[in-house]
């Protein structure tokens, strides 16, 4: 009888089942590390996106992710009628974020790498089709033709989007959306020499001196300067 032999029969037996036991959940674990809820979270997640940013089978043939197509009519009708359809898509991509756990994210970014630009292009569209043709007025035009639930569905992006990255980030983001807000023609200039120069931008900058607007000008009459806590 081996040395080891000899230990293990000199050992209690309610030390040996122990240890017998421990060994096995050791091995266990090592080959199915415990989860830590984000698969469910996740799961629930591609349930809720299936068919808008995903694509999957069906008996009929394939099913393509309908967000993309949405989008490019939306840019081609540039109007919130030609959007309505992306509009509903994009809300419910942003609803499916929201049953996910701030704890699951980083999961969640590295199984959709796209989210990120998903949301982020939502807000812009959303941002660019309230503004319209030229500024709004004032605050109380800042909505343009949005629904309400067009407007639910900008916030829970836009939460979405400052979840999944980082409230800087989203700010040199909004920024940048801020630069693109046309601004009115000149009155003077015919409508036949309009194609032939840039459209004007409403924010003043270093860059475009000709802006008539300021930042905090820019920010009040967008769709940015919404309260969304209150589209919950």
């Amino acid at each position: 009888m081996s040395k080891l032999d000899e230990a293990i029969a000199k050992m209690p037996r309610s030390l040996l089942v122990f240890l017998v036991l421990a060994g096995a959940l050791v091995f266990i674990v090592s080959q199915n590390p415990l989860s830590d809820g984000c698969e469910v979270e996740i799961t629930n997640f591609a349930r809720e996106a299936r068919g808008v940013i995903t694509a999957y089978k069906t008996k009929k043939g394939r099913q393509f992710a309908t967000l993309f197509y949405a989008l490019d009519q939306c840019k081609e009708g540039n109007n919130q009628g030609s959007c309505e359809d992306y509009f509903k898509a994009l809300k419910r991509v942003a609803d499916a974020t929201r049953v996910v756990s701030p704890k699951c994210y980083p999961k969640l970014k590295l199984e959709y790498e796209n989210l990120t630009q998903i949301l982020a292009t939502g807000v812009k569209v959303m941002a660019l089709v309230a503004w319209g043709d030229k500024p709004p007025e004032g605050i109380g035009q800042r909505l343009g033709t949005l629904t309400e639930g067009d407007v639910y569905g900008f916030c829970r992006s836009k939460n979405g989007l400052v979840q999944l990255t980082s409230l800087e980030e989203y700010k040199s983001f909004r920024a940048s959306v801020y630069r693109e807000f046309p601004d009115r023609w000149p009155e003077n200039l015919p409508l036949e020499k309009r194609a032939e120069i840039p459209r004007p931008r409403a924010l003043q900058s270093v860059s475009n001196p000709t802006g008539t607007l300021k930042e905090s000008d820019v920010y009040e009459r967008s769709l940015f300067s919404l309260r969304c806590d209150l589209y919950q």
